[in-house]
This record gives structure tokens, C-alpha cells and sequence, in this order.
């Protein structure tokens, strides 16, 4: 993300995820305390019309980090003070929580429309314009120029739909969280090097698994962990990284996942280079080089065991593996720390070197059509909107929370305050306002190690593939084969690399998808969403 992003503080936006970055400086001209908020003398922010006016605004929240979180009395919220004084404005913020739908359908069936509405993704967002509860705001940005800056063209790209602007990014998704994990210290006592492509990767994998490499004399190591979500793809889901998801990659390619190659949409599950990485999957399983539990690692968190355990010598992983808190786990379980790094993914037979595709900017916040029948309020909720992503003094208090008791700013520079020295349940609300933070941002991640975690996330996001498609595409609702279709392909793909199904039969497979569950028909779905999208012609 470019560095003014926002003209944010310091650069940041989450979701679960994480990221790195250096530190940011920033003079902190208010001080937010739990009793007191001054305000942060916000001279960035364009002065809007009928200044003198205060006006409610009221602000439907789907992107805060502790939604269920109820918000204080405005007394006990230091930063709504300080919003509020630097933008002349009564604050009303709506949680939205897990029921957020029911929640908004019943503040609009009540004739009680938020102002400002925030929507956690995209398909939500389109429902609702085309319900005719957002506004378009091609024309109010017009008078705020500088807010559309704040933002890399390419998370303001999928707020156009129809060819308006029907929002503007809301929280910043974390890329390349999950990376290439080696174990250097087998590689040294094994006297091998790091695996640069497919057969250099499987040999290490052989000697990681058979030739003894934590020295205790026992056949009890294995070169690769990977894992098989609840929904049972191998390849592209919403499960996050998943280990052979990696490999598909290293071919170029990813099952489920939707493309455009030379302006055409295409979908990788009937793809030759699919073929040839389902044969190497097939070749690492049949060595016995993959660790058996794979199949029934449907989760992330029993993946991470496996590192902690240490029995695993390559495996994909989240970037702040080297943080304390993960050390220690791994010394806990397997009674020492290997000495883990980071690897850039080894290139592909047809000189592919993918690690993930980039964020794709679901969640956005907008005005609703209701706001903009008051012109003096949709420029005051829009001038809110130009302080939360632009304005530096806020950053801090926005992101970090209240100064002196979740954040320090020593010379213009924030540091976090240990949570273990304070109540942090007292001021969980406040990561509520945090979703304006940068995905780049060290200080709200609170890496300990930030040199190393930096580095790392540096590694993963120099190879990550573009992506302006995936999940702007959707099975029609209408089409009795989308799920079918779906599942009928994660069976076979889990039959060819187990062996169940013969990869001989890789031709009838994909006439029987084309055929019998349409395929042609989904990609014509695809390929129309997309031009009304206007990302094909």
C-alpha cells in the first residue's frame, strides 16, 4: 500500500490478519484520556459548508475489531469526544455484530436509515445499493478531492459497481500473511540447501522425512504438513492457506479460483498445469513425505501444533512465527526452538513463483440515500469519513486507542502500553474505531521482533498475484449446479492425489464437469458479471 495511504499516522488496516511495517511518527497534539478529550486541532480536514452547524450523524458499524462490544456512555469515550469537537457533529455509532443484516433491515423497516453504513463485503454492499439503500458518490467526492488519494487504486477499484463509486474502502485486509516455512536448522545438520523448485523441494522433503533430522534416532519426522478444510478443497477457499494450495500455485495454477487470461475468464479446474500439479501432490503423498494427519487438519490452529511440535520440516505459515509469544509455544510442545525462517516460494516448472493472489478490498463504508436528502449532513458525515482515513492527528487515538493508557507518543512516536499492565477488557471498544488502521502498521501489530516480521511479510507480499476478480465473481443463486458442480470437483481433486481415482481418468473428469454440471454455463455467469463490472469488455 503506498505510504500515504490515508495520510493516516502511521500506515495500517487489519482483518485478520497482520502485517508489518516501520513505525510512522506523528505529533499527538490531543491527549484522550478516559475523562478528558481535547481535540486533536484538526487542520487536515477541508472545512466543510455550514460549518457552524453542528449535525447528528449517525453511523452503522460492520468493520469494527469487537463488535460486540457495547460502546461507552460519550463521557467514558474519550475518542467519540474528540471526533465529535473536530467535526462538529454528534456521533451516533451503531454496532452491527453477527446479526448485522437483521439488525440493519430493522433500522430501515423502522424508518430509522444510519447515515453512514459500513458493510464487512462487497456482495453485501451490492445487495443493499440495489435495494436502494446506498447512494452513489461520484459527485460529492468531487468536493473532497483529497479523500480518494488516501487510498492504492487498486482497493478503490472494486467500490466502483455500475460504474459508480458506491463506497470507499473501509478496513485494509493484511496480504502474504501466510508464507514458506523452512527449518534451518535441519538443512544445516542435513547439509542441504533451500529448495528453489519442484524436485529440489521434494528432495528436501525425503531427507527431512526419512533421514533423521532432529537426531533423536527415530522415524518420527515428515518433510510437508498441509491440511484439508472442513469444506474439502484442496485448492482456493475461504479457509485461508492450506498448504497445497501453495503447490497448485507453484504451477500457476488453483482450483476453484476464478481468472482472466487475455480477456477471457477461465477456471482452473480443467487446466492441464492442474493435471501436473495434482501429479506432484500424488508424488509427495505416495513418498510419504506429507504428514498423514493432513487429512484430518481442518483448521488452522491445528496446523500451527504441527510447528510447534517441531516434527515438521516445511510448511506454510502465518509470518509472525518468530514473534516471542510463538517461540515460546514451540518450546512448550516440542521442548526446543528451531531455528525457522522464511523462503520464497520455489518456482514452478513454467517459471511461476506465486505465494497467494492480493487482497481483494471487500469491506467498504458509504452513505445512505437517506443522508444525502440533507446536502449540509452528507458533506458533514463525508467530512467524517476524509478525517478517519486522512487525518494524522487522529490516526493514534483511532487506532491505538486512548494516550497514556493503551498507547505512549515519546517525540511524535506511538508505542503500545503492555496489556497485561492495565484492564484491557475496560477499553475493548475502542478497537471499534480501529479499523482505519493500515495493514502496514508495526505499532498496532506490536511486533516484538519487528525486524524479523518485517522482513518476513516483505518475503510474502513480493509474491503475490494480482487480483481483481476472486470473490467479485458468485454461482448464480438460480443455478441447481454451483454446489454440486463445487463439491464434484473437491472429491475428484482429493481422489487423484490419494490415488482413489486414477489420474488417467483426468480427461473424463473434465468432460463429465462440462457436461454434466455445466461449467461452460458457470464461466458465462463469470464472464457477464464481470463485464457489467467492467473489468472485461
Amino acid at each position: 500500500m503506498k505510504k500515504n495511504h490515508a495520510s493516516a499516522l502511521l500506515s495500517m488496516t487489519v482483518i485478520l490478519g497482520v502485517v508489518a511495517a516501520g513505525c510512522s511518527k506523528a505529533e499527538n497534539t490531543a491527549s484522550p484520556s478516559a475523562s478528558v478529550a481535547p481535540s486533536t486541532g484538526a487542520t487536515q480536514t477541508a472545512k466543510p459548508v455550514e460549518a457552524d452547524k453542528k449535525y447528528k450523524v449517525s453511523f452503522y458499524n460492520t468493520v469494527g475489531y469487537r463488535l460486540t462490544t457495547p460502546m461507552p456512555a460519550k463521557e467514558q469515550d474519550p475518542i467519540r469526544q474528540m471526533i465529535e469537537k473536530d467535526n462538529n457533529m454528534d456521533l451516533d455509532m451503531i454496532m452491527g455484530g453477527e446479526n448485522w443484516k437483521d439488525k440493519l433491515n430493522l433500522l430501515i423497516s423502522s424508518n430509522q436509515i444510519p447515515d453512514i453504513v459500513s458493510f464487512p463485503d462487497r456482495a453485501s454492499a451490492i445487495k443493499y445499493y440495489d435495494q436502494g439503500l446506498l447512494a452513489d458518490l461520484d459527485d460529492l467526492l468531487k468536493e473532497f478531492p483529497e479523500l480518494p488519494k488516501a487510498f492504492d487504486p487498486s482497493r478503490l477499484e472494486p467500490m466502483k459497481y455500475k460504474g459508480h463509486t458506491i463506497g470507499l474502502p473501509a478496513s485494509e485486509a493484511v496480504g502474504g500473511v501466510n508464507g514458506w516455512w523452512i527449518n534451518n536448522t535441519w538443512l544445516k545438520k542435513l547439509n542441504l540447501s533451500v529448495p528453489t523448485n519442484p524436485q529440489e523441494l521434494l528432495n528436501v522433503m525425503k531427507a527431512f522425512t526419512f533421514n533423521d533430522p532432529d537426531g533423536n534416532g527415530k522415524n518420527d519426522t515428515y518433510g510437508y504438513v498441509a491440511m484439508l478444510p472442513k469444506d474439502g478443497s484442496l485448492g482456493y477457499s475461504t479457509s485461508g492457506a492450506q498448504g497445497f494450495q501453495q503447490i497448485f500455485w507453484m504451477y500457476g495454477v488453483q482450483p476453484n479460483f476464478v481468472d482472466v487470461k487475455d480477456g477471457k475468464v477461465v477456471v482452473y479446474n480443467t487446466d492441464a498445469k492442474t493435471k501436473e500439479a495434482l501429479t506432484f501432490i500424488k508424488e509427495m503423498i505416495d513418498a510419504k513425505v506429507v504428514d498423514p494427519d493432513w487429512v484430518t487438519i481442518d483448521d488452522g490452529l491445528k496446523r500451527d501444533n504441527k510447528m510447534y511440535q517441531g516434527k515438521v520440516g516445511i510448511m506454510i505459515e502465518d509470518w509472525r512465527r518468530s514473534e516471542p509469544a510463538e517461540t515460546k509455544k514451540m518450546q512448550d510442545a516440542g521442548g526446543s526452538v528451531p531455528d525457522w525462517k522464511q523462503i520464497a516460494p520455489p518456482k514452478g516448472p513454467y517459471g511461476d513463483q506465486i505465494l497467494d493472489v492480493k487482497p481483494f478490498q471487500q469491506s467498504l463504508i458509504g452513505l445512505s440515500k437517506e443522508a444525502m436528502k440533507d446536502a449540509g449532513k452528507a458533506k458533514r458525515a463525508m467530512q467524517f469519513i476524509q478525517y478517519l482515513y486522512t487525518n494524522k492527528d487522529a490516526y493514534p487515538f483511532l487506532a491505538y486507542g486512548i494516550k497514556d493508557k493503551s498507547f505512549t507518543a515519546t517525540n511524535g512516536t506511538p508505542k503500545l502500553i503492555d496489556r497485561s499492565t492495565y484492564n484491557e477488557k475496560e477499553i475493548e471498544w475502542r478497537y471499534n474505531y480501529a479499523f482505519v488502521r493500515k495493514a502496514t502498521d508495526g505499532v498496532y501489530f506490536d511486533f516484538q521482533k519487528p525486524d524479523i516480521t518485517n522482513a518476513n511479510q516483505k518475503i510474502n507480499t513480493s509474491y503475490l498475484k494480482d487480483n481483481n476478480v476472486n470473490p467479485r465473481v458468485f454461482d448464480d443463486p438460480a443455478d441447481p449446479m454451483s454446489q454440486d458442480r463445487l463439491k464434484y470437483a473437491n472429491e475428484m481433486m482429493l481422489k487423484f492425489v490419494t490415488g482413489k481415482e486414477p489420474l488417467t481418468n483426468w480427461d473424463t473428469y473434465v468432460k463429465t464437469l462440462q457436461d454434466k454440471f455445466k461449467l461452460n454455463d458457470a464461466i458465462a455467469n463469470y464472464t457477464k458479471q464481470l463485464q457489467g463490472d467492467g473489468v472485461i469488455k
